[in-house]
């Protein structure tokens, strides 16, 4: 159980934070490494993999989503001293992991082309980007025990070993990325085929190590077979209901998504690579504070599984404090030197040239998706999805989508138009957010 004494809380939030934003570093390193030993192949290989792994990351929200209510769920009862319900609370999370990543494993396997033909993926890179999907999605079981064992642990209040199987899975992965891509020794050519295999292998060996950190027996938190295998209605019902309106605001964050995607995409193969070079280097820019957001949920529900509230309320504060005056450093850099940033992916002349402009153009956004982040982690660590969901309704579907279109479409700003847009929904998103935190919701959710 954590330490939610107001004097120690700083420490507390340290403690789980530092984990926590090493492993988003690491990995997002993976993706990072990925376009990078793609680079030298062209610009055309570099699209596909950004298109495939965006296709990929957009369709495993119902992963995420049970993550989320299963660790809401454990750390409810962490919190409140009931050790037996969180640890068959774990196991239930496991158990519907396994049954949505084989769905999703067949689903992938068998569509992925159709998926990526439906956004509109331009015909030079549709058939690379459609194996590279195909072998991804191949791997989504060992990708959901990944993600939700990773939340249940993080619950507990332990991020090391997270941390610690994404390290292992991002040393494995570029191993196998430099052997599989290039064809090294006795293994053939694959390149972008060979960037999938790479991490989906690396995601079989990360979710082997989760497991085990799970099930071994400790005197703090472990689950066993039976916690996995005997179903237990009123949790699997707990879960679910608190996943639901996660889910709906992933759908709802995905279709925006999509919508705008599409709007890239007709920009041609330039533009649609210079924006996930963009991305990528913004990427790097939200690790501390995807680590700070991964440390409040379990801070919140364990201090009101445990009656303080008020704890809670603190610990965000103070979050939110630390994100916002490292947004602010990053911001001047990505303004002052962005170029820097986008050489790392050895870029053609004219690419280098649109990513270093709208990668200007993401310092403006920072802020906001750091805020948006911990607002809504709390509240989803408490078991509130629904506060989140309406914030990403507002902005995803009524502001992103109208604003990309205009920006880009009427007013022909181009790929600008679609980061300034972007830029404008993550603040507005931000101020909702914390309109909404401030309300109180989120103190009265029932676990």
């Amino acid at each position: 159980m954590l330490d939610l004494s107001e004097k120690r809380l700083n420490k507390t939030i340290f403690h789980l934070a530092w984990p926590a934003i090493l492993e988003s570093l690491l990995q997002m390193t993976i993706f990072v490494t990925d376009s990078i030993m793609i680079g030298p192949l062209g610009t055309h290989a570099f699209a596909a993999v950004g298109q495939g792994s965006m296709m990929a990351s957009y369709m495993i929200f119902p992963l995420w989503s049970l993550g989320t209510a299963t660790s809401a769920v454990v750390a409810r009862y962490i919190g409140a001293q009931d050790m037996k319900s969180a640890r068959k609370g774990a196991g239930q999370g496991i158990f519907l992991a396994i049954l949505i990543g084989l769905v999703y494993t067949c689903a992938g396997v068998y569509f992925a082309g159709d998926f990526l033909i439906l956004i509109g993926t331009p015909q030079e890179i549709a058939e690379s980007s459609g194996v590279y999907l195909s072998i991804l999605l191949g791997f989504c079981g060992f990708q959901a025990i990944r993600l939700v064992g990773s939340s249940i642990l993080r619950a507990t209040g332990d991020t090391r070993t997270p941390m610690w199987a994404t390290a292992v899975m991002n040393v494995f992965n570029i191993l196998a990325n430099w052997v599989l891509i290039y064809g090294i020794g006795p293994f053939p050519r694959m390149e972008v085929a060979g960037v999938a295999l790479a991490s989906g292998l690396s995601y079989v060996i990360s979710a082997c190590i989760v497991m085990w950190k799970l099930t071994r027996k400790n005197p703090v938190f472990f689950i066993t077979r039976s916690d996995m295998t005997q179903i237990a209605r009123d949790i699997l019902r707990t879960i679910l209901r608190i996943a639901g309106p996660n889910m709906a605001e992933m759908v709802l964050m995905r279709a925006g998504g999509l919508t705008y995607i599409w709007i890239v995409t007709s920009l041609g193969t330039v533009s649609l690579a210079a924006h996930y070079m963009a991305i990528r280097v913004e990427s790097f820019a939200f690790m501390p504070a995807f680590g700070l957001a991964m440390a409040v949920p379990p801070l919140v529900g364990q201090a009101l599984g445990a009656g303080k509230p008020e704890m809670a309320i603190l610990a965000v504060r103070r979050t939110v404090k630390a994100g916002v005056y490292g947004m602010i450093v990053l911001g001047f850099l990505f303004i002052l030197v962005p170029g820097v940033f986008v050489r790392i992916f050895s870029p053609e002349p004219d690419v280098y040239f649109i990513a270093s402009i709208v990668v200007q153009i993401s310092a403006l956004e920072l802020i906001g998706v750091t805020l948006n982040m911990i607002y809504g982690g709390a509240m989803r660590g408490a078991g509130d999805t629904v506060s989140p969901m309406i914030v990403t309704f507002i902005g995803a579907i009524i502001i992103r989508i109208s604003l990309v279109y205009w920006m880009t479409i009427l007013l022909g700003w181009g790929l600008s138009g679609v980061w300034i847009a972007t830029a404008i929904d993550w603040t507005l998103r931000a101020i909702v957010g914390w309109i909404l935190f401030r309300r109180g919701r989120w103190q009265n959710i029932k676990v």
